[in-house]
C-alpha cells in the first residue's frame, strides 16, 4: 500500500489535492489508521488516479470525471470514446470562440478604429415608401450577419429590377423583442422574390442620418451613440420604425478603418417643428 505522499509523489500532485479528490468522492483512501489518520492506498487507488490524472490532461472537469468514473464509462471503450468526442467538440466551439476574439482583438491592435465619440450632427431626411429584396438573418438561424452578406453577395445578379447601385442592411424589429436583418437591395414594387430570399416594404417615413466611420464591428457603439447623445442633442425623438444602413461606394470592405456607411434612424419630426 501507497501513503497519501508516496501517491502524490508518484503523480506530481499534492497531498492536499488529493484530499480534495477524497471529499468530492473522486478518489478516497483503501483505509486510514486508527492510531495515526494516515490514508493508505492499493493499487487499484493507483489506476483509478492514473485515469483521473489523464483525463483532467484532456481538460475535462473534475465533475465530468467524477460522472464517468461513477458510471464506469471509462472502463468501456465504446462509451468512453463517445464521451470524449462529446468534449472534443465542446473545445473546439471553445477554441473557435477564442479565435474569433483573438481576431478581433489583433485587428484592433493593428488597426485601431476611429472613435465614434466625436459628436455628430444628424441630417434630416424623409424618404417615400420603397421596397427591398434580399437574404434574411434572424438570432435562431444561427450564424452572424457578417456570413449572411457573404452568402448574399454572389446572388445579387438574380435580382431584378434593381433601382440603385446602393445596398441595404436593414433592421425589422417587432414590439416582442424578436428582430430581424435583411441584407438586400432597392427593387421596383412589382419584382419578384427569387427563391430563398425575402421582400420587405419600408413606409414613408422621417430619418436621422448619422454615418458610422471604419469597421463594421463599431456599427453598434455608433448606433448606441446616435441613440443617447447625437440624436438627443439635436432635439430628435426616435421611434419605433425600420432602420437600416445604407451601402454605398464609400464602403471600402468590412474591415477597412476608411469605410463609410450611413445610419437611418426613424424619428419624429413633429417634435422638431412644435420646438420651431
Amino acid at each position: 500500500m501507497l501513503t497519501i505522499g508516496q501517491l502524490a509523489r508518484c503523480f506530481g500532485l499534492t497531498t492536499r489535492t488529493l484530499r480534495h479528490y477524497d471529499a468530492i468522492g473522486l478518489l478516497g483512501p483503501g483505509h486510514t489508521g486508527h492510531d495515526n489518520g494516515y490514508r493508505y492506498y492499493q493499487p487499484q487507488h493507483v489506476q483509478r488516479l492514473a485515469r483521473i490524472v489523464w483525463l483532467r490532461s484532456l481538460g475535462l472537469s473534475l465533475p465530468e470525471i467524477g460522472s464517468l468514473l461513477h458510471d464506469d464509462t471509462w472502463q468501456d471503450s465504446a462509451q468512453l470514446r463517445q464521451a470524449l468526442s462529446r468534449h472534443a467538440r465542446l473545445l473546439q466551439s471553445e477554441i473557435d470562440t477564442r479565435q474569433r476574439q483573438l481576431s478581433k482583438l489583433a485587428h484592433f491592435l493593428e488597426h485601431p478604429a476611429r472613435s465614434q465619440t466625436t459628436m455628430q450632427t444628424p441630417s434630416l431626411v424623409t424618404r417615400p415608401a420603397f421596397r427591398v429584396i434580399g437574404m434574411q438573418w434572424q438570432q435562431a438561424d444561427g450564424g452572424t450577419i457578417a456570413q449572411l452578406w457573404t452568402r448574399f453577395v454572389p446572388r445579387i445578379p438574380e435580382i431584378q429590377n434593381v433601382q440603385s447601385a446602393n445596398s441595404y442592411g436593414v433592421c425589422d424589429a417587432h414590439p416582442d423583442g424578436s428582430w430581424r436583418y435583411i441584407a438586400g437591395l432597392e427593387v421596383a414594387a412589382d419584382t419578384p422574390v427569387p427563391a430563398g430570399m425575402v421582400a420587405i416594404d419600408i413606409p414613408a417615413q422621417h430619418y436621422a442620418v448619422v454615418e458610422h466611420h471604419g469597421p463594421v464591428q463599431g456599427l453598434p457603439d455608433t448606433f448606441s451613440a446616435a441613440y443617447t447623445e447625437w440624436l438627443p442633442e439635436a432635439g430628435l425623438v426616435a421611434v419605433p420604425g425600420i432602420e437600416f444602413e445604407l451601402v454605398d461606394a464609400r464602403f471600402l470592405g468590412p474591415d477597412h478603418p476608411d469605410s463609410v456607411v450611413e445610419l437611418y434612424i426613424p424619428v419624429n419630426m413633429d417634435a422638431t417643428d412644435d420646438d420651431a
